[in-house]
C-alpha cells in the first residue's frame, strides 16, 4: 500500500468518523479537513504537549499500560495492527505483508513479515522477538512478570517460524477471537538477554531503563525526567516516512496551561479531553486546526452489586431508573461536543465495527434505564417496601437509608460533573449522595476494591470481550465484586466466537445482563481535541486507546500550494 493510497484510507475513515469536522482558526489558515488528502514535505518538528512523564518504560507492564505512556512510546515498537479512526482495525503493511487465521482447528494464525524488518541497531525482527513478547505475559511461563494482560497470550500452544523466517505461525489450545488485540508493542529479545531472565528482564529492564532501542519510525534522543523527551528518525526504519526530524514531548500538567503554551508556541499539538473552557479558549486561538472526535473509550457509572444496601436489586433499578444520563451528556460534553451521542450500549460505541459488522446496538431503552424517569423509580421501590419521608428514603425495615458514597476522579473536571449532576438527580428519590473526590494514588486502588457504592469511571474498548471480562467477569483482574454465572457464560463464548456475527450477537446479549443488573451506566464516547497549527497535517483523533501517534510516521509539514 502506498503512502498516498494509506492516507487516503485514513482520511476517508475519519471522515465517517469525526463527531466535528476540522475547524479552522484565523484568516491565514489553508488547512484542509479530514476528508482530503494531506500533502506534507520532509523536515520540520513538532513539540507536544503531555499530561504526565514517563514513570515505567515497559508499556505492556501493569504499571506502564496508562494512556499516556502508552501513547508517548508507540513510535518505538512494532505492531502487527493499527486501529483506524472508524474504528476498523488492519494489517500495518510497514510491519507484515499479512496476518491471517489460517486454520480453526486447531485455530492456527499465521503472521508474514515484511523483508528488512529490523531494529535501530540493524537486528532482525522476528520470531525471537514474538516467543519473548508472548512469553512475559503467559503466566505458565512467567508467573513473577508483571504484565498488564495475560488473556490470549496463555491460549497460545506454540510460535515457529519457516526457514527464512518470513512466516511466523501460533497454534492456539483454545480459540481466541481477540487475537489481534495481541502483541500490540513486540519487545526486542536480543534487548532482552543483556537484561537477564523473563522476570528480570521484563519487570526491571524494560521498565526501569529509558530505551536506547526502537522498532518503530523514531528514536529517543535526549530524555529529560519530568520535563521532556526528544525524539528522531529512527535510522534502520523500515517504513515510509517519518517526515518529521524532530518530536518532542513537554509535560505539562494542567490542560489550561498546555493551551497557553500552544498559544506561545512553545508546544505545537495538544491532545486532550477538552472541557468548555479549554474548548473556548483553544477556538481564541488565531491559524490553529481544531479536531473534536469520540474514541473507543467511554464514560460510564456503575454501581456495587454487593454489600449492605447496594446488593438490594429493587435499589440499584430504581438508581438506573432515576438517573437522567441524556441530562448528564447536555449539561457536560453538549456544550463542547454536541455531535458525541448518547450511548445506549455498555459494549460498543456507536459506529463500532467488528469484523466489517455493525456491532452497536441500542440495548438501554427498552429497559428503562437512564431516562430519568422518577416516578417510575418510586413505583419500584414501594413495590420491594421503600418509602419517602421528608425527602429521605426509608428502607423496608423502617431505618433511613444511609448516605451513597460517589467515587470519582477529583482531577477530572468531566468525572466531577457528571457525580454532581447524579447528586442532584437522586435527591428527587430520597438518596443522598457524598461525593468522593479521589486523586489519581488513590482513584484506581478504591475502584479495584469496591470503596464505593455508585461510580465514574471511563473503559476503552478496544480488546472486545476481554475490555468487559477485565470488569466484570468473576474474580476478574479489575472487578470489584460483581459475579452473574450468565454474563460470565456469555463473556467466554463471546471470547471465543471467530465469526463476527456471532460474537456480536453475544456481546449485545451481554450488555443486556450487565445493564439489567445496574453495574454499568452507559454514558457516551470519550471525545478527544487535536489542536495544532495550521502549518502541520495528517494528524488525527484515533479511537483507539493509543492515541493520536499511531500514524506519527505521517505526520509533516503541509506543503505550500503552488503559486501561479
Amino acid at each position: 500500500m502506498t503512502k498516498t493510497r494509506r492516507l487516503s484510507l485514513v482520511a476517508a475513515a475519519a471522515a465517517l468518523f469525526m463527531t466535528a469536522a476540522c475547524a479552522s482558526q484565523g484568516p491565514s489558515n489553508d488547512a484542509t479537513n479530514n476528508s482530503e488528502v494531506q500533502e506534507v514535505g520532509p523536515g520540520g518538528e513538532i513539540t507536544i504537549a503531555a499530561t504526565s512523564p514517563i514513570t515505567d518504560w515497559n508499556p505492556i507492564s501493569a504499571n506502564g499500560d496508562t494512556t499516556g505512556q502508552r501513547q508517548q512510546q508507540w513510535p518505538l515498537y512494532p505492531h502487527p495492527f493499527v486501529t483506524m479512526p472508524d474504528t476498523s482495525v488492519v494489517v500495518n503493511e510497514a510491519l507484515l505483508e499479512s496476518a491471517d487465521v489460517v486454520e480453526s482447528d486447531p485455530m492456527t494464525v499465521e503472521y508474514v513479515l515484511q523483508d528488512g524488518v529490523q531494529w535501530s541497531d540493524g537486528t532482525p525482527i522476528g520470531v525471537d522477538d514474538f516467543v519473548y513478547t508472548q512469553a512475559v505475559q503467559d503466566p505458565s511461563k512467567c508467573a513473577d512478570c508483571l504484565a498488564a494482560f495475560t488473556e490470549g497470550y496463555s491460549d497460545i500452544d506454540s510460535i515457529e517460524a519457516d526457514d527464512d523466517g518470513k512466516t511466523i505461525t501460533m497454534v492456539y489450545g483454545e480459540p481466541f477471537a481477540e487475537w489481534r488485540s495481541l502483541f500490540n508493542y513486540i519487545l526486542p529479545a536480543h534487548i532482552a538477554d543483556g537484561y537477564g531472565d523473563l522476570a528480570t528482564s521484563f519487570n526491571e529492564g524494560f521498565s526501569t531503563n529509558v530505551p536506547e532501542f526502537s522498532g518503530g519510525p523514531y528514536i529517543i534522543e535526549d530524555y529529560t525526567d519530568g520535563i521532556s523527551m526528544t525524539m528522531v528518525p529512527n535510522p534502520n526504519w523500515y517504513g515510509e516516512g517519518p517526515n518529521l526530524e524532530t518530536i518532542t514531548t513537554r509535560y505539562i500538567t494542567g490542560q489550561g496551561e498546555q493551551l497557553t503554551a500552544l498559544q506561545s508556541g512553545e508546544v505545537q499539538l495538544v491532545y486532550a479531553t477538552p472541557t468548555v473552557d479549554t474548548m473556548e479558549q483553544a477556538q481564541q486561538m488565531p491559524n490553529m486546526t481544531i479536531q473534536t472526535g469520540s474514541t473507543l473509550t467511554y464514560y460510564h457509572l456503575g454501581m456495587k452489586t454487593t454489600g449492605d444496601v447496594m446488593s438490594d436489586e429493587a435499589l440499584r433499578s430504581a438508581i438506573a431508573t432515576a438517573l437522567d444520563l441524556g441530562d448528564m451528556r447536555e449539561r457536560t460534553i453538549g456544550q463542547f461536543a454536541p455531535d458525541v451521542p448518547q450511548m445506549q450500549s455498555s459494549v460498543y460505541v456507536p459506529g463500532q465495527q467488528i469484523g466489517g459488522e455493525e456491532a452497536y446496538q441500542d440495548n438501554m431503552t427498552d429497559l428503562g434505564i437512564g431516562a430519568g424517569d422518577v416516578d417510575a423509580a418510586v413505583a419500584i421501590l414501594e413495590d420491594a417496601g421503600y418509602s419517602i419521608t421528608d425527602d429521605q428514603l426509608i428502607q423496608p425495615d423502617g431505618t433511613p437509608l444511609r448516605d451513597l458514597s460517589f467515587l470519582t476522579l477529583g482531577t477530572d473536571v468531566l468525572r466531577m460533573e457528571l457525580a454532581q449532576i447524579a447528586q442532584q438527580q437522586l435527591l428527587d428519590i430520597g438518596i443522598t449522595i457524598n461525593i468522593d473526590a479521589a486523586d489519581g494514588a488513590r482513584y484506581s486502588p478504591a475502584l479495584r476494591d469496591g470503596d464505593f457504592d455508585i461510580m465514574a469511571t471511563g473503559t476503552a474498548l478496544d480488546l472486545g470481550p476481554l475490555s468487559i471480562q477485565q470488569w466484570y467477569g468473576t474474580d476478574a483482574p479489575r472487578s470489584f465484586g460483581y459475579s452473574n454465572e450468565e454474563a460470565d457464560r456469555l463473556m467466554e463464548a463471546a471470547a471465543a466466537e471467530l465469526d463476527p456475527a456471532a460474537q456480536v450477537e453475544l456481546m449485545n446479549e451481554l450488555d443486556r445482563v450487565l445493564m439489567s443488573d445496574g453495574v454499568v451506566l452507559p454514558l457516551f464516547g470519550t471525545p478527544m481535541m487535536a489542536v495544532y497549527p495550521n502549518t502541520h497535517g495528517n494528524i488525527f483523533i484515533n479511537p483507539s486507546k493509543y492515541g493520536v501517534t499511531m500514524n506519527i510516521e505521517e505526520w509533516g509539514l503541509l506543503v505550500e500550494p503552488a503559486t501561479s
